[in-house]
């Protein structure tokens, strides 16, 4: 162990005296750590919405729209106008689609969408049973970069689940909202009620015209005896015309004198409101008054409770609780028989009483303060406040009942104009022109030629008659049958729901609940573990190949043994190594950002994994010179292609998955993953513990393995001197 120390001391004294060693160093310590760093930054967030918009994809619409009805349809511009809202991807909207492809050639834009001439005639083209699916043409540019192509090719999906969310949702709509038409047709609810009810009416009057073929036959034997009946209906409508002129002439002058009643009753409602209100705004006037005379009350003023006595007096004989006082007034006021009405009676009845009670109190609380200006200020201020405090209820009441009468007075109004209105109508209705019973009578008179007809033909029209009412019955019973279905019922509700609704659910059915399992905030965090475990490898490797491994100078080591050279100047390797690794994780925290929930960790993931790969690295240059080396950037090259560092390693060849679990990479990501996003159950430490067995590997290479190559390496270092090139 002696020489192990010795060889340490002796390295580092040559490195302290060395300025251009220790420049070298430093470089070594250094640029790791900025391989890992920019990697990650480059690799930040670019899928991210800042970034995607910087990708420039063309859109262009060819769509020359469809007329339907007076309506015009262009889905082309709908779709323009919503990718305009759009801010994932950078789009370019060009004049025509020649410009848009041409883009996509020249490298302008990575990616074009030309949407086809007839797009919203082949959208509907299910209308006409001949369906055409319409086009959106997707041209792609993958010579310009390798992973644009992956990235603007989502905007090709998500258009067309745009478009298809969009058609469903609109079919969806329409059907829903004319199922709900038909669902809500009439009162009765739904079109079988209406429809049983048109029926039903149809099955009535197919049994009147039966009874009246029925009479029609009859009367055919009897057409003299008709004819006579005739000429007396006739006569009794000559009656009945003379009868209906009367009877108008008399009806119009009672309705204008029911109108001229309608409008007096009105005026007596305005002037009972007008009434009331000044009425109640001399009360105000002089509570009012009162209200100013108590403010100034104080001890140190005289004040002349009698006339103060007096105002109140004065104010309750105008309240009055006498037939014409305005308590009367207010309970005995008239509301029209409406439950508005009688709500604001109930209201104004329940102010009057409160306000009774206040007025009636007002001479007590006067007479309160008179004698409380002997008793001190304390009292005098009590009996005050409570004078006032009556003073503003009454204003406050008084009010309330002008707002509730106003009420009533409206809703009143509104009753008389409805009474109006109704003598209107009957007016209307009354005032008819007698010449109608005239023409009633010129129809008898044809009635003889009517009985001329054929009776066979009657005959063969009622018993047709008699087998449409039958069928029209039997319709009507399976119909009827039809609405107690549990089937039909359910058709019904869903018919009388949302239409809204129910078009986004059938358009949309599934909503994706997104719950992530070990969060990571950002791309850079993800690929941190695969550029930090290859910084460190390209460290160690750099050190392999610049650091001497041979010890030359064995001044004042007895008996040195190889395993001794190989630990004692390993110990350079691995300070260095270190000093990377704390460089690189700082730098990652500190300069970079990443996301990490156990640094610490972290940390010692990163330098148990220096300590392996210097250690790994330094043996195969130790033992194997520079086929080490070599076998050093091999390991690297194939560790960077198939350890899963960037793609999931179940999609790499065949070959990369054997070799993926012999990989030291894949340990040491996994380590690192697990600091960054969070610990699952032992996984951090089985990956520490399987990176100890390539330690072993590294130890048994370099102490087991020197000597068999050690004449190898010689030739080979021989070779390259005489080759007068080669370092």
């Amino acid at each position: 162990m002696k020489n192990v120390i010795k060889i340490i001391v002796s390295d580092i004294k040559r490195l302290s005296t060395n300025v251009v060693a220790m420049v070298v160093i430093i470089g070594l310590t250094v640029i790791p750590s900025l391989y890992a760093w920019f990697n990650i930054l480059s690799n930040w967030d670019p899928y991210g919405e800042s970034a995607t918009t910087n990708l420039q994809v063309a859109v262009a619409s060819s769509d020359e729209g469809i007329m339907i009805g007076s309506v015009e349809l262009n889905v082309g511009d709908i779709i323009i106008s919503n990718l305009k809202e759009n801010t994932t991807i950078g789009w370019v909207f060009t004049d025509t689609a020649q410009d848009a492809v041409n883009g996509v050639y020249s490298g302008d834009y990575y990616a074009a969408l030309v949407i086809d001439e007839e797009f919203s005639s082949n959208m509907i083209s299910f209308l006409s049973g001949d369906i055409e699916n319409p086009i959106i043409t997707y041209y792609e540019n993958e010579k310009k970069n390798a992973i644009a192509p992956k990235i603007t090719a989502k905007v090709k999906t998500t258009i067309e689940r745009e478009v298809d969310h969009a058609f469903v949702s609109t079919v969806a709509e329409s059907l829903l909202k004319g199922g709900e038409y038909f669902a809500t047709l009439d009162e009765e609810g739904n079109i079988t009620g209406a429809g049983i009810n048109k029926l039903e009416q149809l099955d009535s009057d197919l049994n009147g015209m039966i009874t009246i073929l029925d009479s029609y036959i009859a009367l055919m034997d009897s057409t003299e005896s008709i004819s006579e009946a005739g000429e007396a209906i006739t006569d009794s409508a000559d009656t009945i015309t003379e009868l209906a002129g009367t009877m108008a002439e008399e009806s119009q002058g009672k309705a204008a004198g029911v109108k001229d009643d309608v409008e007096q009753s009105k005026k007596n409602v305005d002037r009972k409101v007008e009434n009331l209100n000044e009425k109640l705004s001399a009360v105000d006037s002089d509570v009012n008054t009162l209200n100013e005379k108590v403010a100034g009350l104080s001890l140190d003023v005289n004040v002349d409770y009698e006339q103060m006595q007096q105002s109140v007096e004065k104010i309750q004989e105008m309240w009055g609780t006498d037939q014409d006082g305005i308590y009367q007034l207010l309970l005995n006021v008239d509301a029209p028989d409406t439950e508005e009405g009688a709500l604001a009676k109930d209201a104004i009845t329940e102010y009057a009483n409160v306000l009774n009670e206040l007025i009636s109190g007002l001479d007590e609380d006067v007479t309160d303060i008179q004698s409380a200006t002997t008793k001190g200020e304390e009292d005098f201020n009590t009996a005050k406040e409570a004078l006032v405090n009556n003073v503003a209820g009454i204003l406050a009441c008084t009010k309330n009942i002008r707002g509730q009468y106003s009420s009533l007075s409206s809703v009143g109004q509104e009753a008389i104009d409805a009474g109006s209105k109704a003598v209107e109508e009957v007016e209307k209705l009354i005032n008819y022109n007698a010449t109608s019973i005239d023409l009633v009578a010129d129809n008898l008179d044809n009635y003889a030629v009517i009985m001329e007809q054929s009776k066979d033909s009657l005959v063969k029209s009622r018993d047709e008659a008699v087998e449409m009412e039958s069928q029209l019955a039997a319709l009507i019973a399976e119909i009827k049958a039809i609405g107690q279905n549990e089937a039909y019922q359910k058709v019904m509700e869903l018919l009388q729901s949302d239409p809204d609704l129910l078009s986004d659910f059938i358009s949309s059915p599934v909503d994706i609940s997104d719950e992530y399992i070990y969060p990571v905030e950002n791309n850079g965090s993800m690929t941190a573990p695969f550029y930090i475990v290859l910084s460190i490898w390209v460290g160690a490797l750099i050190m392999s190949t610049i650091l001497k491994t041979t010890v030359k100078d064995t001044t004042g080591m007895d008996n040195l043994k190889n395993w001794q050279c190989f630990l004692g100047r390993y110990f350079t390797t691995f300070v260095i190594g270190q000093i990377q690794t704390i460089i690189t994780v700082l730098g990652a925290f500190l300069f970079v950002g990443i996301q990490c929930e156990h640094p610490f960790y972290f940390w010692m993931a990163c330098a148990w994994t220096s300590l392996i790969y210097s250690l790994l690295l330094y043996s195969f240059t130790y033992s194997f010179g520079n086929v080490g080396e070599a076998l050093s950037v091999v390991l690297m090259v194939i560790q960077v292609a198939g350890a899963g560092g960037t793609f999931p390693i179940e999609v790499l060849p065949k070959v990369f998955q054997v070799l993926y679990k012999f990989m030291p990479f894949n340990y040491s990501m996994n380590a690192l993953r697990e600091c960054i996003a969070g610990f699952y159950e032992n996984t951090y430490r089985n990956c520490m513990l399987i990176l100890i067995i390539y330690g072993v590997i590294a130890v048994f290479i370099g102490v087991t393995l020197y000597h068999p190559f050690k004449i190898l390496n010689e030739k080979i270092e021989s070779s390259k001197e005489k080759s007068g090139i080669l370092i």
